[in-house]
């Protein structure tokens, strides 16, 4: 039987990568090799905090579910991430992007439903 809440903990790991990917694109701006620098970039620290509490919500999500099924929902981070690009970075889409998100969702949906 279906773990839903493993399901639930995956999806919310997928919202905080791509949140961590969107503080990492503004953090990229100050980026350098300067160790004492990056501690002050705030954006940067922060994209690596939410990608750890991804990462973390992730393995709980693991531990509950099978591997097969919550593998393919990691691809929701890809619409996230185009979501929030348009909403945050002012990122244009065009129909090929709207239409490969849209093949994503099938895909993940006929895993996750033959999988059941």
């Amino acid at each position: 039987m279906l773990d839903t809440t493993a399901v639930i903990i995956a999806l919310i790991s997928t919202v905080l990568g791509a949140f961590g990917s969107l503080f990492l694109k503004k953090g990229s701006k100050k980026f350098n090799l300067n160790i004492f620098e990056q501690i002050k970039n705030t954006h940067l620290i922060l994209g690596i905090i939410l990608f750890f509490f991804s990462i973390l919500f992730y393995v709980f999500a693991l531990r509950a579910e099978r591997l097969s099924l919550i593998y393919p929902l990691t691809s929701f981070t890809y619409i996230w991430v185009a979501l929030i690009s348009i909403k945050f970075l002012g990122e244009k889409m065009n129909k090929y992007k709207w239409i490969g998100i849209v093949l994503i969702m099938l895909g993940i949906f006929l895993v996750g439903y033959f999988s059941a």
